[in-house]
């Protein structure tokens, strides 16, 4: 009897060291495949270059079969709902590449931070471009009801790119890139993110997409 308690105790200390080492290979694993697979700039040529594909009626449609391979994004997108405007289809994308959060205006609140948070933190993601566009409706809808604070949040977060662009030509179009502009810079000073900007192992660029030609262009 005392052998087989002894041997009893055995396993279980063999089976408690099993089980830390099925934890480390898991967590080690895990950060793995959180590394970044592509520094900053390189995600921004890859995503420009497929625009390009785009534009020229040349778009290669990769990857777009079903996956359950670990996801390693090559950016977070922010950008507006406008179905005009689909961020996989722009850029020339597929399953797998992009880390897409859409709001209507391309603002985002603490629901939407903790997503592109979690996109950077734990998928090895090292570029977030936040995309205005054309006739946005919502910074048309900001313009008009600046600056009543009852008009709700979405609209609210726009109004420091509204009164930015107050008074000047093309009042609507200001408005919209310097909305791109703010939310890229707010982003910047996020705590989750600001480190790493600092760094250089992250990006975050603000763009305007053209409704009629298809084309993204960097505002800075």
């Amino acid at each position: 009897m005392p052998n087989s308690r002894i041997l009893k105790t055995r396993v279980h200390h063999l089976m408690a060291i099993a089980a830390i080492f099925c934890t480390l290979a898991f967590a080690a694993a895990s950060a793995d495949q959180a590394a970044p697979l592509v520094p900053p700039a390189k995600a921004l040529q890859l995503l420009l270059e497929g625009n390009q594909r785009y534009v020229a009626d040349h778009a290669g449609h990769p990857n777009q079969r079903p996956s359950d391979s670990p996801q390693h994004p090559l950016a977070v997108v922010l950008s507006c709902s406008d179905s005009r405007v689909p961020p996989e289809i722009i850029f020339d994308q597929g399953v797998g590449n992009l880390f897409i959060v859409r709001v209507a205006g391309n603002t985002y609140d603490r629901l939407a931070l903790q997503s592109i948070e979690y996109a950077i933190s734990h998928l090895g993601t090292t570029l977030i471009m936040v995309i205005g566009h054309d006739q946005c409706g919502a910074v048309t809808a900001a313009m008009k009801t600046y600056p009543d604070s009852g008009a709700g949040p979405m609209l609210v977060n726009i109004y420091p790119a509204v009164r930015e662009a107050r008074g000047q030509p093309d009042e609507l179009s200001k408005a919209i890139d310097y909305n791109a502009v703010l939310m890229a810079r707010k982003l910047e000073h996020e705590p989750e993110l600001a480190e790493k900007v600092k760094g250089g192992q992250l990006k975050i660029l603000p763009a305007r997409y053209n409704l009629k030609t298809g084309a993204i262009k960097l505002l800075k």
